[in-house]
């Protein structure tokens, strides 16, 4: 490779000028076709096109682009995309494991748990257990569990001692 050839390439950023790949810049290769500046093409455009590739994808000179910058009374729109958590939550049963969850997200385990925490401190899901459940929370535990033992039993009543408002 001689210095024509290494200006060509670092000019070029050490990137193919077609598909803009930078692996094995060493082994790039310079075409000169007839009537444009030369262009850097790695061994996959060389091997495609040989030596008359399509022109580049973008401008070769920095001084080439322009920039538009948004205007100071404009609020930017920004494209939120959909949460997957949360959309895998709606999914899935009342109680469900960490794990559970992040393959239905399609998310790693510590991110998930990470967002799971996130949940649980605006009031979203509860910890119960080492498990997470999306009920609401119940205020009273004990009256809950007693009204499921009610609901149970048929031969059960059960008195509840209520303070009197004076």
């Amino acid at each position: 490779m001689n210095d024509e050839n290494l200006r060509e390439i670092e000019r070029a950023g050490r990137r193919c000028g077609v598909c803009g790949s930078g692996r094995g810049w060493r082994r790039f290769e310079i075409a000169r076709p007839a009537d444009r500046d030369p262009i850097v093409l790695c061994g996959n455009c060389k091997a495609r096109f040989g030596d008359d590739p399509p022109h580049a994808a973008g401008p070769a000179d920095a001084s080439d682009h322009v920039v538009s910058l948004p205007k100071a009374g404009r609020h930017r729109q920004t494209d939120r995309r959909p949460d997957r958590l949360r959309t895998a939550l709606r999914a899935m049963p009342d109680s469900f494991s960490t794990a559970s969850a992040a393959r239905a997200a399609g998310l790693n385990h510590d991110k998930t748990l990470a967002r799971l925490h996130d949940l649980q401190r605006r009031g979203e899901v509860q910890r119960v257990g080492n498990r997470w459940s999306t009920r609401p929370p119940v205020d009273d535990q004990l009256a809950a569990a007693l009204d499921r033992l009610q609901a149970q039993t048929t031969n059960l009543r059960i008195v509840r001692h209520r303070p009197r408002d004076r």
